[in-house]
C-alpha cells in the first residue's frame, strides 16, 4: 500500500493544484518511484489511497499500464497513516504481511532484507528506522522492540528515526481499532500495551534515505 492521500502543504505552489503524488522527482511521478520499488521487491498488487486532488491519481492510474495490479481507494475525508490502512482492509485481508510506503520517500534500502527480517521475528508489524537525524525520534528497547516516543528519560542509543515504510501482519487489521483519523503509530503504541503484541524496528543501517515531502530534498 502506497500512503497519498497527504495534502503536501510543504510543497505548495505545486500543491496547490496537483496532489503530492504526482509531484517531478528525477524526471518522473515521485508515486512511480514507489510503484518500481515495490515490483522489485516482488510485490504483486499495489492499493493507494488518495484525497487531495484524488481525481488526478485515479486518472494517472487509468491512463498508465504499470505491469502490476493497482487499486485506488479514494477516502471522503482524510483519514491519516492509520486510518488510511485501516479503510482499505478488505483489500489487504487475507495475504499475510503487507508492505505500507509515504508516497514521499526515497532509499536505497533493501525491502526484502526486511521482509526476511519480518518473517525471522514475527511481530505484529516491522517499521524500518536509522540512525540520522530527525526532529522527532522513537525509543526502542536493546533487542529493538518499540517502546515509546522519545521523552526526557530515553537513552541516545535507543533513539532512531523513522523511515516511513512498514510490513504490516494482517492480523493488525482485526484487531477492532477504531475507523476514523488516526496516526498508525499511535495504534501501534496501543498495541503493545498488549504483551502479546510488539512492534520490531528493523534498522536500515547507512542506507540512503530522502524525505521527499521538503522541497530541496526533491531538487537533490
Amino acid at each position: 500500500m502506497i500512503l497519498a492521500a497527504g495534502f503536501g502543504t510543504r510543497l505548495k505552489p505545486f500543491t496547490e493544484t496537483h496532489p503530492k503524488a504526482l509531484i517531478p522527482y528525477h524526471g518522473k511521478p515521485m508515486i512511480l518511484h514507489q510503484i518500481e520499488r515495490l515490483k522489485k521487491a516482488g510485490v504483486d498488487e499495489i492499493i493507494v489511497n488518495a484525497h487531495h486532488f484524488s481525481e488526478q491519481i485515479i486518472d494517472y492510474f487509468s491512463n498508465n499500464r504499470f505491469g502490476i495490479k493497482g487499486s485506488v481507494i479514494t477516502e471522503e475525508e482524510i483519514l491519516g497513516t492509520g486510518g488510511g490502512v485501516l479503510n482499505a482492509k478488505e483489500l489487504l485481508m487475507g495475504g499475510g504481511s503487507f508492505i505500507v510506503i509515504n508516497v514521499d520517500v526515497d532509499t536505497d534500502m533493501n525491502l526484502n532484507r526486511m521482509l526476511i527480517h519480518h518473517e525471522s521475528v514475527s511481530p505484529l508489524a516491522t517499521i524500518a528506522v536509522q540512525k540520522r537525524k530527525s526532529g522527532r525520534y522513537l525509543e526502542f528497547t536493546a533487542d529493538m522492540r518499540l517502546k515509546s516516543r522519545q521523552n526526557d528519560d530515553s537513552a541516545e542509543k535507543n533513539l532512531f528515526a523513522f523511515n516511513g515504510i512498514h510490513v504490516i501482519s494482517d492480523e493488525f487489521l482485526g484487531m477492532g481499532f477504531r475507523e476514523g483519523f488516526s496516526d498508525i503509530l499511535n495504534l501501534y503504541f496501543d498495541a503493545i500495551k498488549e504483551k502479546e503484541h510488539f512492534i520490531s524496528g528493523y534498522d536500515a543501517g547507512d542506507c540512503m534515505f530522502k524525505d521527499l515531502g521538503k522541497t530541496e530534498n526533491l531538487l537533490s
